[in-house]
């Protein structure tokens, strides 16, 4: 099953894949940013009688302008996707899972849920600050049953997601060793889930990231996110 909100790029997906392997492929246009749409989504999948039992929250844009410089519509759409409906969609399709005794949610967070918030990107980190603790408390609540969900924060990964938010000019100026393949993310985060782990970040650049920001001083690690932020946001 796959889902997202452009159609034509769903179906591009789908015969991308189906060159690859003999899989049955179901295809839901569905636009997150619109509170009715995991129901609708959730209603649409039962109906065709198909059960869920590896979930992959992976929806999610960035909004590279200055948090003022927006409007409210903007940053309610934004919350919508990259944190309610996260909730929302783990909360009908969890059910299922523990009843059949086996599942997997696996939550797109970022590294940049765990480290200082940059300018430019007012709400992601939060919004990926969120993910990564909604994920961990609801790895303990399934302690001891065959359901696992994992966060997964990878850095900067090759995918559309720079390209639609217009910073792909910007952030190819980072260096190599910042990058990963999607491929690469997308095997860890699966190895982690099925390993029961609550949190993983990708890459061992990311993880050294990630450690120094956990143990360096606060105005440090804060001047330090600003600094390199400024090098490829609009801020």
């Amino acid at each position: 099953m796959l889902t997202a909100r452009r159609r034509e790029r769903l179906h591009e997906v789908r015969r991308e894949i189906l060159a690859e392997r003999d899989l049955k492929i179901e295809v839901i246009a569905a636009d997150l940013a619109d509170p009715s749409a995991p129901q609708a989504l959730f209603d649409e999948i039962a109906r065709l009688g198909i059960e869920i039992d590896v979930l992959v929250n992976n929806a999610g844009y960035g909004i590279s302008t200055k948090y003022e410089k927006t409007t409210w519509e903007q940053q309610v759409a934004f919350i919508q996707v990259m944190v309610t409906a996260v909730a929302h969609l783990t909360h009908l399709f969890l059910p299922g899972m523990t009843r059949r005794g086996w599942g997997r949610i696996v939550n797109v967070a970022s590294l940049a849920g765990l480290v200082y918030g940059a300018p430019g990107a007012t709400l992601y980190a939060a919004a990926k600050s969120f993910v990564i603790k909604f994920t961990e408390s609801l790895s303990l609540e399934l302690t001891g049953t065959a359901v696992h969900a994992t966060a997964v924060c990878p850095g900067f990964t090759f995918s559309e997601f720079h390209d639609v938010n217009g910073m792909r000019s910007r952030v190819s100026k980072l260096p190599s060793v910042m990058w990963l393949d999607a491929d690469s993310v997308v095997r860890q985060a699966l190895d982690a889930a099925d390993g029961g782990r609550a949190v993983v970040v990708s890459g061992a650049v990311n993880t050294a990231i990630a450690a120094a920001m956990k143990h360096m001083p606060a105005r440090l690690a804060r001047g330090i996110v600003g600094r390199q932020a400024r090098r490829f946001r609009q801020v």
